[in-house]
């Protein structure tokens, strides 16, 4: 839940590069000179990413993957999660260090322009997409499997339902953050 939570709330402040690379910066000192900062983002933010990444790996450890065998597309699905889970953590953590922690050791403030240096490498612009696409598709593929898994959505038309709103969270938070990422370029 915290994480999921997070991840609305970064792409809202990230959002305000919509309105001008100012009024980016200025949402991003904002949040960095929060009383505490670093306490709320190692118990709100890293933490849960850590845990939730440590029962993902052992997940992916313990599970056996059957796609191949059986067609359906859950256990593509299922596969899906996995990959897009390992890919999500590669890119958090990349972009983790890249934007928060080596600003932060360097003593300086995270701004649109040094954003905007890191995307106009082609490189990095693609690989910012690829790991956007991965978190966005892990998070609303996510939040079906936590419904079904806990029996919170029990009938087949209701996760059917839940199945295609999921769908549409996914593409709607992926066509954000790859327009959030082109107003950096």
């Amino acid at each position: 839940m915290p994480i999921g939570v997070f991840l609305l709330q970064h792409l809202f402040s990230n959002a305000y590069v919509f309105i001008s690379p100012q009024a980016y910066d200025e949402h991003v000192k904002f949040l960095t000179g929060l009383p505490l900062v670093v306490f709320i983002e190692i118990a709100f933010i890293y933490l849960p990413i850590i845990f939730h990444a440590v029962i993902g790996l052992s997940i992916i450890y313990r599970g056996e993957n059957n796609f191949v065998d059986y067609g359906y597309s859950r256990n593509w699905l299922y596969f899906a999660q996995r990959f897009t889970g390992g890919i999500a953590l590669i890119f958090i953590a990349v972009h983790t260090y890249t934007t928060r922690i080596q600003s932060f050791l360097e003593g300086q403030e995270f701004t649109f322009e040094a954003m905007q240096q890191i995307l106009q490498q082609p490189a990095w612009f693609w690989f910012y997409v690829v790991g956007v696409v991965a978190v966005c598709f892990h998070f609303a593929n996510g939040i079906w499997s936590f419904l079904i898994t806990w029996g919170i959505i029990v009938g087949r038309k209701a996760q059917q339902i839940i199945a295609a709103w999921t769908w549409v969270i996914f593409v709607g938070l992926s066509a954000l953050s790859i327009a959030i990422l082109g107003k950096f370029i």
